[in-house]
């Protein structure tokens, strides 16, 4: 018998199913996109769950609808009504194209599909019922123009798949990122996103940019935002992005990017943005950025991908250093630095960018310039490092069997100078070796009662729809870390407990790490609180660009000789390096 066989239906679709059906969210994303390409000026997202998992998925929309024919023919492999021929691939302007969505939605789960043309003048609309790429059944019934496809049992044929799928309030959590995604690139439609029957969010289709990321991350969240807006030719930016000295992430999950409508990932967008900050951007931060991008859909390879969120660019560097540019010339004036968000960012051109006013295009200017330095403002960062140490120095560290390098000095307020025993030249990073010590300690403490300090005054914090849902999920590995958080009331929550090595108890930033943190990626819970504990310890020890005295910088240096692994911190970069005398000899070509 033949070894190669040619698989059946049923398995292609299956297959096919995998590429485009990850989760939940890759339905809604998949189901919404059609009502966006179908003319809709209102979307309607309902998700159902139980202690299970999520067991409906509804998707409402006012759109064009279909005729009774087109309704049974959507779910066929490959059928679409948004390409015809090979060259209509050179210039997609639609989110969809492939025509496989509903097929391998339908392939997976039970679908009830109805929807009825805008404008027909027959009285019924078609419902379509199909349980596992079977046809139930294909009928007309009364309905109101536009389609509402209902999702159920979703993977129920495919336990592979199932068993993969994570806890309701992750699983939530990816829903409302993907449906806070679509919205901002398609802020004329109005978009509502209820659970359980209970309305979460709601966007007004008004075409503001403003309303559209009051309404997903709150108004005070776009008070920290200042706009930004370019032309080059048939290239068009426009968008809004973090002020300088307003919060930061560590983290880029809040790149917002889309191209000619369609949300994309891109890691060289992504460059180019933190490339127009310049030195306006802390090291190791990021910004928040919502940009929409508009060029020659024939420029831009969609066809890259089943789930079509990477592209190709065909001018790629060009785009790369439009955003730049956009973004240098929006933070280079001088309403940035104040307090209101009204005023629209200058308008820039390619004829303009070249013309711009020296105190615009020129070097950024260091934001202490200026500044008079008083003996209190140098005092204040030893202070805060003398808390810092403290905060470490509670365990008893040996007295005996423990060598600590001599100190000789700071470099650029970050890298400690020391000598060891044989006299060779020790280089310190002062925050990477902070930060293993830390750690260290956090995880000795995890998941004990000497884990969180309790506050007197709890703290309020308001958290995004995201965090909101994925936090009963997170509570139990929140708490080993010392963070205790109860409901408080829609998107707040109260915060009871902090880590003991919290620098700022109850510091809204620093729980919006932490909770991003758990929230980057999948894993065990002991993954998730490890990547907790690095969070915590980053932000609660000495920073680089911090001035030590020559006692603190050997206290520093004690407390690290006493951890079991001294030479990394606890994402795997150097605390210390080493120039011995033979390497020193070499580079001086002594040898």
């Amino acid at each position: 018998m033949s070894r190669v066989k040619i698989l059946d239906e049923e398995t292609i679709s299956h297959i096919a199913a995998g590429e485009v059906v990850e989760r939940a969210a890759s339905v809604v994303k998949e189901l919404v996109e059609n009502a966006v390409d179908a003319d809709a000026g209102i979307i309607r997202i309902g998700i159902s769950a139980d202690k299970t998992g999520i067991t409906r998925i509804s998707v409402t929309d006012d759109g064009i609808g279909m005729d009774f024919d087109d309704a049974l023919l959507a779910f066929r492999q490959h059928a679409t009504s948004k390409i015809s021929r090979p060259e209509d691939l050179d210039g997609i302007t639609t989110l969809g194209f492939r025509g496989e969505a509903l097929a391998s939605i339908a392939a997976i789960s039970k679908v009830t599909f109805t929807t009825k043309e805008r404008g027909s003048s027959l009285p019924e609309a078609a419902r379509v019922v199909i349980h596992g790429g079977d046809l139930i059944s294909h009928a007309a019934v009364g309905a109101p123009e536009g389609t509402s496809i209902i999702i159920e049992a979703l993977f129920y044929n495919t336990p592979a798949r199932r068993k993969f799928q994570k806890s309701v309030p992750t699983e939530l959590s990816h829903v409302y990122d993907m449906v806070e995604r679509i919205a901002l690139s398609n802020r004329h439609i109005s978009f509502v996103l209820l659970y359980n029957g209970k309305e979460r969010f709601q966007t007004f289709g008004t075409g503001s940019y403003p309303d559209v990321i009051a309404a997903v991350f709150g108004a005070s969240f776009s008070k920290e935002l200042t706009p930004v807006a370019g032309s080059f030719g048939p290239v068009k930016i426009d968008g809004w992005i973090t002020r300088p000295g307003s919060e930061m992430k560590t983290t880029q999950t809040r790149f917002y990017l889309s191209i000619n409508g369609r949300q994309v990932t891109s890691r060289q967008l992504q460059w180019a943005i933190r490339e127009g900050y310049g030195t306006l951007l802390p090291k190791g931060m990021y910004p928040a950025a919502f940009l929409d991008i508009i060029l020659d859909p024939r420029d831009v390879d969609v066809n890259v991908h089943p789930t079509k969120r990477e592209v190709r660019l065909s001018r790629e560097r060009e785009v790369m250093r439009y955003v730049q540019d956009a973004i240098y010339a929006s933070l280079h004036v001088e309403r940035v630095f104040s307090t209101s968000t009204t005023t629209p960012a200058p308008t820039l051109t390619r004829e303009t960018i070249t013309t711009l006013p020296a105190e615009i295009v020129g070097e950024p200017v260091p934001a202490y310039a200026g500044k008079r330095e008083t003996n209190e403002t140098r005092q204040a960062p030893l202070k805060q490092t003398e808390k810092q140490l403290r905060r470490t120095e509670t365990y008893d560290l040996p007295e005996t069997d423990l060598f600590v390098p001599e100190v000789l000095g700071q470099i650029g307020d970050t890298y400690i100078l020391a000598k060891n025993e044989s006299g060779d030249l020790i280089v310190v990073d002062q925050h990477a070796a902070h930060e293993r010590i830390m750690y260290d300690q956090l995880l000795a403490r995890s998941s004990s009662a000497e884990a969180g300090q309790e506050l007197i005054v709890p703290q309020p914090i308001t958290l995004t729809k995201k965090e909101t849902a994925a936090l009963p999920d997170l509570l139990d590995v929140l708490a080993s870390a010392g963070y205790l958080l109860e409901p408080f009331g829609k998107d707040v929550w109260m915060v009871r407990s902090v880590s003991v090595v919290s620098s700022k108890l109850g510091d809204p930033d620093v729980i919006h790490a932490i909770l991003e943190a758990a929230l980057d990626g999948v894993g065990s819970t002991d993954e998730v609180l490890e990547r907790v504990l690095k969070t915590a310890a980053c932000r609660a020890v000495v920073k680089g660009n911090t001035p030590l005295t020559i006692e603190q910088m050997q206290r520093l240096l004690r407390q690290l000789m006493a951890t079991k692994s001294p030479y990394t911190c606890p994402h795997g970069r150097p605390t210390t390096i080493v120039l011995s005398k033979a390497r020193l000899a070499g580079m001086f070509l002594r040898t």
